[in-house]
């Protein structure tokens, strides 16, 4: 076991140190080898990260598999393994990689959900009067559709990260990674009006610092992920109550209407945040499948079925 503890802390601080990785993705490595490393001790009374072989990862992944885990969770255990034991080749611990010879599943292919134009508006109009909580859910509703930031970005931001001047936020994204990302007039106008009206209110403070949360709840205290969860998926239920939207829809539909407004794919990553262009692609999968849908509405004779001749 003291092998086991050596390398998982050794690796742990090359996650953080070189890999620069955040503290929660840091936090998931190491819950997933740990659940490897339980894994190998229960079925093969294996305790040295050294002896793993190709067949313990191949019967690791099969045991997944039967366990009920989705193809996306045993890739993502997957790609645990695959970085520690690149790791332990690199500092010659391993001779041979064990995962050398083991395929990545296949990701099932799914289109995010979005909302339509007109849904969007009715989602906008859902945010009643003009209370506190209301101006700040109308800024929270438009900076969301305007940005396309993560729930998590939105409840990191300081009242120094927003530049009303240029509109534009800087955003911490996933990796620590900073961003610029601009945001339109109807967003700056429902943000200055929260900032100047709403949150003295909520806070109690008229003059925060910069270095104070820029979204609040009703307890003058920093919007928390599963706090602006709630808020925007009450919103969305009125609007859709049958499509299981989430906050991330908006995300999607900040993409897919740049893309059918003519933005190109390259400008949407950086937008996005997405380190890999591959992520960013799957939206022109959302922009196909509408243009097809609204032409087989729409034209007279998409499906009628020739006749020979």
């Amino acid at each position: 076991m003291k092998k086991w503890k050596y390398f998982c802390d050794e690796f742990k601080k090359y996650l953080k140190i070189q890999k620069n990785l955040s503290d929660k993705t840091v936090i998931n490595y190491m819950s997933d080898l740990h659940h490897f490393r339980c894994w190998l001790a229960s079925n093969y009374d294996l305790r040295d990260p050294l002896e793993v072989t190709t067949r313990h990862i191949r019967g690791y992944l099969v045991s997944l598999y039967e366990g009920g885990y989705a193809r996306s969770t045993v890739a993502r255990h997957l790609s645990c393994l695959r970085t520690f034991y690149k790791y332990l080749t690199r500092i010659n611990a391993v001779s041979a990689n064990p995962l050398t010879l083991v395929h990545s599943p296949r990701k099932a292919r799914y289109l995010p959900r979005f909302l339509y134009l007109d849904e969007v508006v009715r989602l906008l109009d859902a945010v009643g009067d003009g209370s506190a909580i209301a101006l700040r859910d109308r800024a929270l509703l438009e900076l969301l559709y305007s940005s396309g930031l993560r729930v998590s970005e939105v409840v990191q931001l300081n009242i120094g990260d927003v530049d009303f001047s240029l509109r534009s936020l800087r955003v911490k994204g996933k990796g620590g990674r900073e961003r610029i990302v601009p945001f339109g007039n109807p967003a700056a106008i429902a943000l200055n009006k929260y900032l100047r009206t709403a949150r003295p209110q909520l806070a109690g403070s008229p003059n925060p610092s910069p270095g104070a949360p820029f979204f609040v709840n009703w307890r003058g205290k920093r919007l928390t992920t599963r706090g602006l969860y709630g808020i925007i998926v009450g919103y969305l239920h009125k609007v859709a109550p049958d499509r299981n939207l989430t906050p991330h829809s908006l995300r999607h539909t900040f993409a897919t209407h740049l893309l059918e407004g003519g933005a190109d794919l390259r400008s949407v990553q950086e937008l996005l945040g997405h380190a890999r262009m591959s992520s960013t692609q799957i939206y022109t999968h959302i922009t196909g499948e509408r243009i097809k849908a609204v032409y087989e509405r729409a034209h007279p004779r998409a499906k009628e079925h020739g006749k020979g001749g």
